[in-house]
């Protein structure tokens, strides 16, 4: 039962990395030296996010496979900055829109703030 399990995740790991392997091939079969001044800006921006994306994965999967807690690695964090950096990306391609404001100001808060200030400073 084990080794069929086994076997399983074997052959979807080949998979996966087939599909990783069809998918850079293009970029791979060329210096990036010679794709990147092709391309416009937010493009190259995408086609680095992908690759260091890729060898970082590529990486989390080896220390996985060789029973590293990936987790643990700064590998990890490593990925996670790609991403925000991907996030980034998307967001410049779906026109620049904001980052959502993580601050506001209660201007109710404010207002009795002041009011109170004001108060006790008449007295």
């Amino acid at each position: 039962m084990a080794d069929k399990k086994l076997l399983k995740h074997a052959e979807q790991l080949a998979a996966a990395v087939d599909q990783v392997h069809a998918a850079l091939g293009p970029v791979l079969s060329q210096p990036l030296s010679d794709i990147l001044p092709k391309l416009s800006p937010l493009q190259r921006c995408e086609l680095e996010a992908l690759v260091a994306y890729s060898i970082h994965t590529l990486f989390w999967i080896y220390l996985k496979v060789n029973g590293v807690p990936p987790k643990e690695h700064p590998v990890m964090g490593e990925l996670q900055r790609v991403q925000r950096y991907m996030e980034k990306i998307n967001r410049a391609k779906r026109g620049g829109e904001p980052e959502p404001r993580t601050m506001r100001v209660d201007a109710e808060a404010a207002d009795r703030f002041i009011r109170s200030a004001i108060v006790s400073t008449r007295k």
